[in-house]
């Protein structure tokens, strides 16, 4: 049961290292508060591979002591480093958090938003990813590892995409680093170049997986060189507190890096409650014992998911999904004028609404592309796009599981299985187009075809194909229709970077990637109809 405390807090962010609420301190000003639980599966097992037990912030009075240094020294360096265009969002205070049996960490909450997504009102906001990226993350990246914060520097973003949504806008225009603990250990970069200059000999200089590590010796001289500058800076007393929080970090990193492989587990085990301090110490005194132990525990865990809860939750979920429902669904879309154009504007209003939501459209801007829906909702294009994003899911059933288990009873070959597979999506986008297309040919009445040519050309391409009509509206758009669709455009494809495994998500420059690659269509749009 929550505590009258938890129950006021309001979830506003996740990430592979915890959950951040927006919640008041006792003098009723916002905070933010990151909990160190609720890591997905691969985040666990990957961290369990390196350090023998799940993230160290979660269970770990050490480790997430040097958390709350690590923000409490930064906080005076970045802004030394930037002036005041740039700083940390400073910690508060830590504790054991009993409820989820986790610690979490009190923070500085910072009103803004992150970096802003490309679309057809955002030019007043251009400026924000360049700045942000080429500006302040590769400075700082520079900085940290001039400091010994080698760790630290895969939370700027050197080769992790995913950094990018460390940081925020804040309301007075200032960028402000708001999350500065690692989930994993910084050897999984996008660029190669990145692991092979940096992360693994850094790796090596620190005699373990790179994983948030200070080289405090190198801190300490870092911050005696510049005792002159820093005083005049900041003050004698803030200095002293500098020189005081460095030499704390090095005594409680020292202590939480220094802990064997199978006290870690242990310790994670103990804080759980999923063995006793009597086990606890005894495994302590016998560690070959505990790996035994452990190695038998994963591998039935490991079977028991393999064979039994996996087959079990796919087959409750196929004999309990509402296929009629499904059925009556499609049918309604395919003869109803009236629910299609119900469910496109459905559809259409909440995609907007998200980027309300995320701050990324303001409300005049939003409301200026629900006037252009009510306009355009039985456009042909719409419905098309709708048709084809409501087949996904059964395309993608028989890619998954259709194609393999005609392979398995030899109905087709390795060949057969591997296109179907492979360009599943781009074999029902075109069947469909040109289904449409033949039926625009024949049809009686010769003055309402629609083309459907570049269509059928963009839904050629593997998952970019998913845009096809949205870029065909772009095309075939009128003047004052053009920013609904090349909207839905820049929506499609920063969905994309949004789902791609470990290096995607929300605010990551994979997502703002993804989100720039329709300006080649909308531009050269722009370009002919000029």
């Amino acid at each position: 049961m929550k505590s009258e405390e938890e129950s006021q807090r309001l979830e506003i962010g996740k990430g592979r290292s915890g959950t951040v609420f927006r919640s008041t301190n006792s003098n009723g000003d916002d905070i933010a508060i990151k909990v160190f639980s609720g890591e997905d599966s691969l985040t666990k097992l990957v961290n369990y591979i390196f350090t023998g037990a799940p993230n160290s912030y979660s269970w770990n009075e050490d480790a997430i002591m040097c958390a709350h240094l690590r923000r409490e020294i930064l906080s005076t360096l970045v802004p030394y480093w930037f002036d005041s265009h740039v700083g940390m969002a400073n910690s508060l205070g830590v504790r054991w958090n009993s409820g989820v049996k986790a610690n979490e960490i009190q923070t500085e909450y910072v009103q803004g938003r992150h970096t802003a997504l490309h679309h057809p009102f955002s030019r007043e906001t251009e400026w924000e990813l360049s700045d942000l990226v080429d500006n302040i993350m590769m400075p700082l990246q520079e900085r940290l590892i001039e400091s010994g914060f080698d760790g630290l520097v895969w939370q700027a973003g050197k080769g992790n995409p995913t950094a990018l949504n460390n940081f925020m806008l804040d309301k007075k225009g200032n960028w402000i680093w708001i999350d500065a603990e690692s989930g994993v250990p910084a050897l999984f970069p996008l660029n190669p170049t990145a692991l092979i200059s940096f992360y693994l000999p850094s790796s090596f200089k620190h005699g373990r997986a790179l994983f948030d590590d200070v080289d405090t010796t190198k801190l300490q001289t870092y911050v005696t060189r510049n005792q002159e500058d820093l005083e005049r800076r900041i003050g004698g007393t803030r200095f002293n507190q500098l020189v005081s929080a460095v030499e704390q970090l090095g005594a409680h990193q020292n202590e939480w890096k220094s802990m064997s492989r199978a006290n870690k587990g242990i310790t994670f085990q103990l804080k759980k409650d999923k063995i006793t301090q009597e086990q606890a110490d005894w495994y302590s005194d016998h560690p070959f014992s505990w790996y035994g132990r452990e190695s038998i525990r994963l591998t039935r865990k490991a079977a028991k998911k393999i064979a039994y809860e996996i087959p079990r939750d796919t087959i409750y979920k196929l004999l309990n999904f509402d296929y009629d429902r499904l059925i009556r669904n499609y049918a309604r879309f395919v003869f109803s004028v009236k629910y299609r154009k119900e469910y496109i504007e459905c559809y259409v209003t909440e995609r907007i609404q998200q980027w309300v939501d995320r701050n990324h459209l303001q409300s005049d801007e939003a409301n200026f592309l629900r006037r252009q829906l009510e306009h355009e909702s039985t456009s042909p294009y719409l419905t098309d796009f709708l048709v084809l994003m409501g087949l996904k899911p059964a395309v993608k059933a028989v890619e998954l599981f259709g194609l393999p288990s005609l392979y398995a009873v030899g109905a087709i070959d390795e060949a057969t299985l591997a296109v179907g597979v492979a360009f599943g999506g781009t074999i029902y986008r075109t069947l469909y187009t040109s289904g449409r297309m033949v039926y625009d040919r024949i049809k009686p009445d010769a003055t309402n075809r629609n083309p459907r040519l570049i269509a059928l050309l963009v839904g050629l391409i593997p998952t970019v194909g998913n845009a096809a009509y949205p870029i065909q509206m772009i095309y075939s758009a009128s003047s004052g229709s053009k920013e609904l669709a090349e909207f839905l455009t820049y929506d499609i494809a920063s969905m994309i970077g949004e789902n791609i495994p470990i290096w995607g998500g929300r605010d990551t420059r994979t997502e703002h990637f993804f989100n720039h690659v329709p300006d080649i269509i909308v531009r050269n749009r722009n370009r002919i109809q000029s």
